[in-house]
């Protein structure tokens, strides 16, 4: 079993299609700040040397211990989900997940080419 670091980045959004991000001082985010931590994610990292770092706006760290990256971003996937549905609705948000070797998304938006290109 391997003990890994999940971040999720969670985006609260004003509208259900996703087109207006609500400000960072927004009551819902207060909400989603308490149900995240409910569920064991925390707003901040210990560096090697010990020191704590606030993570930026919107972003959590879970750990989680698996025998695969993938379930334990699953995990990780699930427990946000169930939170910013509560600090909002099941269609007003979006999240990046990364951890192990790759990322999910979730309620992101399809693009078929690199939008800065």
């Amino acid at each position: 079993m391997t003990t890994y670091t999940i971040i999720v980045r969670v985006e609260l959004h004003k509208d259900d299609a996703r087109t207006q991000p609500h400000s960072l001082s927004a009551s819902e985010y207060q909400t989603l700040h308490e149900e995240m931590h409910s569920r064991g994610f925390f707003r901040f990292y210990k560096t090697k040397g010990g020191d704590l770092r606030k993570l930026p706006p919107g972003e959590y760290r879970l750990w989680h211990t698996s025998d695969e990256d993938d379930e334990a971003r699953s995990v990780a996937l699930n427990k946000a989900i169930e939170a910013a549905t509560i600090a909002t609705t099941a269609k007003r948000f979006s999240l990046l997940v990364s951890g192990g070797d790759s990322i999910t998304g979730y309620q992101l938006e399809n693009i078929t080419k690199d939008p800065d290109a």
